[in-house]
């Protein structure tokens, strides 16, 4: 019998299989969608260049596991802090304003950062009865960490997650630098599992439309946003502890438009972090010209992301186009080209989402989600990992841990 049959061929997927064929054990690798990745993927041709449809930076990066792949495989990052800026009301802020706005927000997060020295949650607006001149730009920030509002996020949760150093962009796309260290690993594309029979000694059973699957344990490395769909259909049922988790840890929306364009209508910026000061309810960020090219990748943050991603790629390209406009005049849109790029994780339904936030007072949650199933079912995932969550690095290594527990549980069988 196979030793263990590893579902969904994202970053933690891929971990996983890569650590089981490390060890000499016997898997299979399966993936519903036509490509791997997950949320990592890169869109080399649209626009003539790469644009991550998901994950784009290496977090941490002194302690990321992925970080040296960039050098063994040749990629190309830009080391150091991307130039970040905030506009309001048309005009980018400098000065006295620039300065308030960034220490205003730095305060704020220190506070959020002073949660984790204790146990107590709470929701994360709880932190700021007061709210100052630049709050409602704080809130925006934070959700475009989190993909939901503060009033959803668990304080704690997030003051747990370890961020040090500046964050790297992958230039040469951090999709592509997953797909190239995944050659050699055998995927079984366009193949979902639809159901999952465990329990007992017999090993777990998992059903495909091409065909069944026999094998001693499972790795479950879907998102949440899949498992709290039901697209997979676990028999017996998951416990009400690993349902409570899984409910305890919704989808932020995090969605993304690519725009090219046919000259530089953007002045001097070059690869810099811009963020229109728009409130909560319009939580934007702009990556100008990234390396000199003439691209702008929009990310959308939050409810209304969900929502304007539903109406489709145009509408969505037409709003970041005027939203630029308001910054940068009308020049921008005489020389946008009718190529874009849009990732709408949102309504895809193998995703469902960008990142899971616990809600206020469950960031126990994440332990519980990593917890395995009587030995045999094992699960991995950004969401799983209580201190690098939302990274790919943590799925990365949440893969890897449940692999190695997989293997531990079947020594003792």
């Amino acid at each position: 019998m196979l030793d263990v049959v590893v579902i969904g061929a994202g970053a933690a997927g891929l971990a996983a299989a890569r650590h089981l064929k490390d060890k000499g054990a016997s898997f299979r690798l399966l993936e519903a969608k036509a490509q791997i990745g997950g949320r990592v993927v890169t869109d080399s041709a649209t626009l003539g260049a790469p644009v991550d449809l998901g994950a784009h930076w290496l977090h941490s990066p002194a302690l990321n596991p992925l970080t040296p792949l960039v050098d063994r495989y040749k990629f190309h990052v830009k080391q150091g802090a991307e130039d970040f800026r905030v506009a309001r009301d048309g005009t980018i802020l400098s000065g006295v304003e620039h300065d308030a706005c960034f220490a205003y927000v730095e305060r704020c997060f220190e506070k959020m950062a002073a949660v984790g020295e204790g146990d107590h949650d709470c929701a994360v607006s709880d932190l700021f009865p007061l709210r100052g001149k630049w709050h409602d730009f704080f809130e925006a920030n934070f959700i475009a960490k989190q993909g939901v509002m503060p009033a959803q996020a668990s304080a704690l949760d997030f003051a747990r997650y370890i961020w040090e150093g500046d964050d790297w962009p992958v230039l040469d796309g951090f999709g592509a630098l997953i797909a190239r260290h995944a050659q050699g690993i055998p995927v079984e594309l366009e193949t979902p599992a639809t159901r999952i029979t465990w329990g007992g000694k017999a090993g777990v059973t998992v059903e495909t439309p091409r065909g069944t699957i026999e094998a001693r344990a499972a790795v479950v490395a879907v998102s949440v946003g899949v498992l709290a769909a039901g697209i997979i259909r676990f028999s017996p049922s998951l416990p009400d502890w690993k349902s409570q988790a899984i409910s305890d840890l919704p989808m932020g929306s995090c969605n993304k438009v690519a725009l090219g364009f046919t000259r530089n209508p953007f002045g001097d910026l070059d690869t810099v972090m811009l963020m229109p000061d728009l409130g909560p309810d319009q939580s934007v960020e702009f990556v100008v010209r990234e390396g000199g090219r003439d691209i702008v990748t929009t990310m959308l943050n939050g409810p209304f992301a969900k929502e304007l991603a539903a109406k489709g790629a145009r509408a969505t390209a037409d709003y970041a186009l005027t939203q630029l406009a308001a910054i940068f005049g009308n020049d921008v849109k005489t020389c946008v080209t009718d190529r874009l790029v849009f990732a709408d994780w949102d309504h895809d339904p193998w995703i469902a989402g960008c990142y899971a936030a616990a809600r206020p007072g469950r960031f126990p949650a994440r332990a519980e989600l990593a917890r395995p199933i009587e030995n045999r079912l094992f699960f991995a995932g950004e969401a799983v990992h209580d201190r690098y969550m939302g990274d790919v690095h943590g799925a990365h290594l949440t893969g890897e841990a449940a692999a190695e527990a997989a293997l531990a549980a079947l020594c003792g069988d």
